[in-house]
């Protein structure tokens, strides 16, 4: 047995060891052991253990209505326990995901998340699924085109249509066209609709004497009289030609569904046939007042008549000739004489070329007598882009020209077009570069501590969207998006803003629009992951803040902006959307006074375009921009070309919404950031030139 230390002051004495009493067991006996839980005591504690569970759940859990539509849809849950009572489901705060599903709509996803007081009704909207439509043409199968775009032909397979209230025009060659308003279910239901074509001619009977004519339209031979012929609907000119006789026009006034007899038109014989060229050939014709066409061609003409020619073309005198016509064939030509005129054309460099096709006219500045008339000339030197040079000379009248070649690098910078519009419609404006600094001053009322300031310098020029992506938009990319609604406002309108959605989605909806053009995706994605990015990639993206900063706040002169209608608090009448009084019922700050009439978000294009023509920069939604968020770094040295750090969590999002009437939140230099989708938060896209 192990001895107790001394004490301090115990010495070298040691402890002596102290006799205890023990008894063996009596044979036969067991030592007592512990008492085993038993499957009765089981059946009492684990009730009891649920009872518990349930209780807690019950009081952490909060009560979430949900509000599908249409009424049937199937709602189901993911992520966490979950309590399901009628139209109300219980939940424990925290991020999650439902899926509605019914018969006839495409299936919706949409992530949300339970707070710990005061959930809104989650709204649930499902898009109908699209209508086909059988459409039989009679007597013939017809184009279809619905609200002006191609649909596809009749009397074939259904055709697919969204559901709603459409125009239908239906045509057909040679019948006419047939528009009609029509309204499809949708749900994947089948309706029909039949159509009758009414003929687009009319029919005319045409007899002449004598009988054997040459009928002809445009060129081109339609018939030999007496015939009937269909003419379509219009004016019609008519040519009638017959051996030995003079050539005579018809005019006739068409009409569709209409038939009648022409009357009889008797030809007038000519023994007589003039063979006539000119020089220069192609010069217009007339005889005895009347155009015939141009040289060469044949006239028929009766014998020992006196007639009268002239030929005319441009840059050229016109000739006459008188003759008489004589039995039997004659051969005329007529000439013509050029006239002249003089152009004076000075070029820079003094070195360029002057030519007229291939053919070198002078080299330099020069005094050119030309042909009257249309004249293209073409300006060449070696590293310069060829100009055009479109002339008309003209006798007695000099004319003064004076061209400067570009540089291949000019040329090439003229010909950037300053919009572009994406696969899905939006328009983009061209943004050239610059410098400037991004943030906001120390003394700033309402500044934030993340908002340093810091020198950007953008050398690269970008495109962005004059507007932030709607709900249509987004939809072509992900048809079961729903942005949902806010306190029983909706934000689901085809032209409202696309929301409730994450950074992730719209840097895929990105990608996906690259790869409808064929360009570069810049995003790299791994699973459903952003994973990076490639910097040199023209493809779409979402604006960097940088180049979300220079396009919003940097004015003209250079100076930054600081709210998005000008420099001073309040904002004028429909300066943006913004919190205001139509939406005090359900928002918490609001602009005293402000009514832009919009309680939440508003379609695209609602407000006046700022100085560059982009939209919405300062409010109705937030938008989430390219770089992930970090605290202002400040005044580090000049950042160029910026895209934010290659590590992080959320991601900054930049602009006031229709959410924001704070001092704060209203001004251009605002940075938030965020990780989940949010009712206000949308985006706009961006794109390189190069």
């Amino acid at each position: 047995m192990r001895q107790s230390s001394p004490p301090d002051d115990a010495g070298d004495h040691e402890t002596p060891i102290a006799p205890f009493s023990y008894s063996p067991p009596e044979p036969g006996l067991r030592p007592p052991t512990r008492r085993r839980f038993g499957r009765r005591e089981l059946r009492i504690a684990l009730p009891l253990l649920g009872a518990a569970l349930f209780a807690a759940f019950l009081l952490s859990a909060q009560a979430l209505r949900l509000q599908p539509t249409p009424d049937n849809a199937r709602v189901d849950i993911d992520g966490g326990l979950q309590l399901v009572l009628g139209d109300t489901v219980l939940l424990r705060p925290g991020p999650y995901v439902a899926r509605a599903t019914a018969e006839g709509y495409y299936p919706l996803e949409q992530a949300f998340t339970v707070k710990d007081t005061g959930n809104d009704p989650l709204s649930l909207e499902l898009r109908k699924l699209p209508g086909k439509l059988l459409l039989e043409t009679r007597p013939v199968a017809a184009t279809a085109m619905l609200d002006g775009a191609p649909l596809g032909t009749s009397n074939g397979q259904p055709l697919e249509i969204p559901a709603g209230a459409h125009r239908l025009r239906v045509t057909a060659e040679r019948y006419l066209p047939v528009e009609q308003d029509i309204r499809i279910e949708g749900l994947g239901k089948e309706q029909s609709l039949a159509l009758t074509l009414a003929p687009g001619w009319g029919s005319y009977r045409l007899e002449t004497q004598p009988p054997g004519a040459s009928v002809e339209l445009d060129g081109a031979s339609i018939g030999t009289t007496p015939t009937t012929l269909e003419l379509m609907q219009g004016p019609r000119q008519l040519q009638l030609r017959l051996a030995n006789h003079r050539d005579e026009s018809l005019f006739v006034e068409a009409k569709a569904g209409e038939s009648r007899s022409l009357e009889p038109l008797v030809l007038v014989r000519a023994d007589a046939r003039l063979r006539l060229s000119s020089t220069p050939t192609g010069a217009s014709i007339t005889l005895d007042g009347q155009f015939r066409g141009t040289a060469p061609l044949e006239i028929a003409l009766e014998s020992g008549q006196a007639h009268e020619l002239i030929a005319f073309k441009a840059g050229h005198e016109r000739a006459t000739r008188r003759f008489t016509a004589v039995a039997g064939e004659q051969q005329m030509n007529l000439a013509l004489r050029a006239l002249t005129g003089d152009i004076r054309i000075a070029v820079t460099p003094a070195d360029a070329g002057i030519y007229a096709g291939e053919r070198l006219l002078a080299r330099g500045s020069a005094m050119l007598t030309l042909a009257a008339g249309p004249q293209t000339l073409t300006l060449r030197r070696a590293g310069h882009a060829d100009e055009t040079l479109r002339v008309t000379p003209r006798p007695g009248y000099p004319q003064e020209f004076s061209v400067r070649l570009k540089t291949l690098a000019e040329k090439q910078q003229a010909a950037v077009r300053k919009s572009v519009r994406s696969a899905a419609g939006q328009e983009l404006a061209l943004i050239q570069p610059g410098s400037f600094r991004m943030g906001s001053s120390r003394r700033e009322s309402g500044r934030r501590a993340n908002e340093a300031m810091r020198d950007i310098r953008l050398t690269r020029a970008f495109y962005i969207s004059l507007t932030e992506v709607s709900n249509a938009e987004f939809r072509q990319f992900r048809s079961g998006h729903s942005s949902g609604n806010f306190k029983g406002k909706s934000l689901n309108g085809d032209t409202q803003p696309a929301t409730n959605l994450s950074w992730t989605e719209a840097a895929l909806y990105c990608n996906w629009l690259s790869e409808r053009e064929g360009l570069k995706p810049f995003y790299r994605i791994a699973g459903k992951a952003v994973a990076g990015f490639e910097p040199g990639s023209t493809g779409y993206r979402l604006p960097t803040e940088a180049e979300w900063g220079w396009a919003a706040t940097v004015k003209p002169d250079g100076s930054l902006l600081r709210f998005a209608w000008g420099d001073a608090m309040p904002p004028p009448p429909k300066a943006g959307n913004y919190a205001d009084k139509s939406g005090e019922t359900i928002l918490g700050e609001i602009i005293t006074g402000y009514d832009d009439g919009f309680p939440v978000s508003a379609p695209v294009r609602s407000f006046a375009s700022d100085r560059r023509g982009l939209f919405d920069l300062g409010g109705n939604a937030a938008e989430w921009v390219h770089d992930l968020y970090e605290a202002a770094p400040g005044d580090a040295g000049t950042a160029t070309d910026p895209l934010g750090a290659d590590i992080g969590e959320y991601h900054v999002i930049r602009g006031a919404s229709w959410r924001n009437g704070g001092l704060t939140e209203l001004r251009l230099a605002f940075r938030d950031y965020g990780l989940d989708a949010r009712a206000d938060v949308g985006f706009r896209i961006a794109r390189y030139l190069k």
